[in-house]
């Protein structure tokens, strides 16, 4: 807090732009122990000790179902607590998992700490990093959140290329090391020094703007006032909070399902552990560069429509992964995938604040994000059984696509919600 309120007034800029870049910061770190990386170790884990598909990625599935149970105390954490001390110590937790899956030779171990890593990964980083944002911008708050995923991008494309690269020269210890090691020293710091819960908390206001109202108070899908802030019960109570709910674990299930399993799947089509790791690294490229157009798309155009469009992109590419064979195809889903991963982030992370505001978004999204991690515990572990009893991926990916495709339509249903109406004559309450 101290350094902040001596940086606020020396900058040439917002210092809200410094809390994005501190929290993105463990965003950035959380992606060491995403799904794009883990693939990267399938091929090799499954060759040093001879686990199968299902047991592997079944690690992916554990971290969900722990999140699971722990998101809705995380979400509360952030409320009470703040988002500082939430990221400090969840950046604490995930370097020592990672760390420590270096000595992890049985299968209970590679569980318990890949498990924690990716605990860290479904909740307390983008919920809280995507939050604390919401909190210092309403106007800019697409594109300071398009930020935030933006420094995730860039921690998938980075970690799966370092994933590949030491593997390939030191082994599969060095690079589990090599990932802890990373989260320590890029995400602690910043967290600890420059975050800051809210800009009225060394005398700013968000957007650093006293008099203009946000830019998208004449629609429909944001909320309007800095004040205007739904309660927890007040968001359970309406139906596009269920819808979101919903589309989060079928989006998230589909894309976790397809991505725990398409590095396996690019060397069972005869491509190399470069090829499939260049077109994988090449997804995260796609996806910094989307994060921030839409970002600035959503604060323009109605956010379920870009949902929407997400789900289309999902299925698609899903369906159109039966039909690589090559280097050329992996890299066009590798730009699909791309897309989707930056959208999903981003899109949610703005409906929820748009939707339902600032003062409880921490916990509304840590009971969302229980959706979220129901469908990345299934979709991994479906996908992992199903290969193993038909010996293809031609099943799972027409399921995956088909799911992607109906969401797409049911999405557009989610529309901003209306708070209650009291009866003058009966005192009942009546949400639209």
């Amino acid at each position: 807090m101290r350094i902040a309120s001596r940086l606020k007034n020396s900058l040439p800029f917002y210092y809200g732009w410094v809390v994005v870049g501190a929290s993105g910061t463990a965003v950035f770190a959380r992606m060491a122990p995403n799904i794009t990386t883990l693939t990267i170790f399938i091929f090799p884990l499954s060759q040093e000790f001879g686990w199968s598909r299902t047991l592997i990625s079944g690690a992916v599935s554990a971290g969900a179902l722990a999140a699971l149970v722990l998101s809705p105390a995380i979400g509360w954490a952030i409320d009470r607590y703040g988002v500082r001390p939430v990221l400090v110590v969840s950046m604490l937790v995930m370097g020592v998992a990672m760390m420590s899956l270096a000595w992890a030779t049985v299968p209970l171990t590679f569980y318990l700490a890949f498990a924690a890593a990716r605990v860290v990964f479904h909740t307390p980083a983008p919920i809280g990093a995507s939050t604390v944002a919401s909190r210092w911008f309403i106007k800019k708050r697409g594109r300071a959140i398009g930020v935030i995923f933006l420094c995730g991008a860039i921690g998938g494309l980075v970690f799966t290329i370092l994933t590949a690269q030491v593997i390939e020269n030191y082994g599969i210890k060095a690079a589990w090391l090599s990932l802890g090691i990373v989260v320590l020293a890029v995400s602690v710091a910043p967290s600890l020094f420059l975050v800051v819960e809210r800009p009225e908390d060394i005398g700013l206001l968000p957007d650093n703007d006293q008099d203009s109202p946000p830019a998208n108070t004449d629609s429909p899908e944001v909320t309007g006032h800095i004040n205007d802030s739904w309660t927890v019960a007040e968001a359970l109570k309406t139906r596009s909070f269920w819808i979101l709910f919903f589309m989060g674990m079928a989006a998230l299930g589909v894309s976790t399902g397809t991505n725990v399993h398409i590095g396996a799947y690019y060397r069972d089509q005869g491509l190399t552990l470069t090829s499939s790791a260049s077109a994988l690294a090449f997804s995260w490229g796609v996806a910094a560069v989307s994060s921030i157009t839409w970002g600035r798309v959503l604060e323009r155009f109605e956010p379920r429509y870009a949902y929407s469009l997400i789900f289309l992109v999902l299925g698609s590419s899903t369906l159109f992964l039966l039909t690589v064979d090559s280097i050329g195809g992996a890299f066009v889903v590798a730009a699909l995938i791309g897309l989707v991963s930056a959208g999903t982030n981003v899109v949610m992370s703005i409906m929820y604040a748009n939707y339902y505001g600032r003062d409880s978004l921490g916990r509304i999204r840590g009971i969302s994000e229980t959706g979220v991690l129901m469908g990345q515990a299934a979709g991994p572990l479906l996908a992992g059984v199903l290969f193993d009893s038909r010996g293809s991926y031609t099943f799972v990916f027409l399921l995956f696509g088909g799911i992607a495709l109906t969401c797409s339509l049911i999405v557009l249903t989610a529309k901003p919600p209306v708070r209650p109406t009291t009866h003058l004559h009966t005192g009942q309450e009546s949400l639209v």
